[in-house]
């Protein structure tokens, strides 16, 4: 599956290279302590970076631990199917001012070459350091929000987390510290929620027609079979 979760990450590039953007190297205002990835996504980081860049990865992340960090409450896929469902949905607290990324180093990013999607996807038209916030056109968001769908159906019965939390818990599983981390238990602790398959994709129907070739791309490398339901949902 890390191939395929390769293979997205490729074809979002690909997609993506044809909006005009401000992030460039040391563009770091959007990275902070509050990136989400999937289970997936964390062994591919972990997998791919040889040993002495886990035991640094691993040192990092301990050092720099954040104390106040954004815990996700429900899935991607689970806020598209709650919001279909007319269910109230969880209150979650994110605030950037928590910190900077624990992997971040003189503004750049140490894993860059395995960075997960959440940080593929957060991109400007403009430098988020003048305006303040990132300026993302409408029409790249539905892209992200579908891709953050895609990439969580492909690991469906796993988990999602904090970046801090779901990586030392995929270190510890791969023994590459030697260490336990029962605080970062996904069964009894609540930092991490369980993953889902696509109910529901969002995408408003104004994008519809432009996404219809995406969906099919990513219906095939995700192995969903038939199209699945492009039922809207803002």
């Amino acid at each position: 599956m890390i191939d395929r979760l390769n293979d997205i990450y490729e074809l979002y590039d690909r997609i993506i290279r044809s909006t005009a953007l401000a992030c460039g190297p040391g563009c770091a205002g959007c990275c902070t302590c509050n990136v989400i990835l999937t289970g997936l996504e964390a062994r591919m980081i972990t997998d791919r970076l040889p040993s002495p860049r886990r035991e640094i990865l691993h040192a990092a992340i301990t050092h720099g631990f954040p104390a106040k960090r954004y815990i996700p409450k429900m899935s991607t896929n689970g806020f598209a199917r709650l919001c279909m469902e007319d269910v109230d949905l969880p209150e979650e607290e994110n605030d950037p001012a928590w910190g900077n990324c624990p992997l971040l180093e003189n503004d750049l990013c140490t894993i860059y070459d395995v960075r997960p999607f959440g940080c593929r996807a957060m991109v400007s038209e403009t430098h988020c350091r003048e305006t303040g916030s990132a300026q993302m056109p409408p029409w790249v968001l539905t892209v992200n929000n579908v891709f953050l769908q895609a990439i969580e159906h492909l690991d469906q019965n796993g988990h999602s987390g904090n970046l801090s939390d779901m990586l030392l818990l995929t270190l510890s599983e791969n023994a590459v510290t030697g260490q336990e981390h029962q605080n970062h238990d996904p069964k009894n602790k609540g930092l991490f929620v369980k993953n889902e398959s696509i109910k529901y994709l969002m995408i408003p129907p104004e994008h519809r027609a432009r996404m219809a070739p995406i969906v099919r791309n990513l219906s095939h490398l995700i192995n969903t079979g038939p199209e699945t339901d492009h039922s809207n949902h803002r």
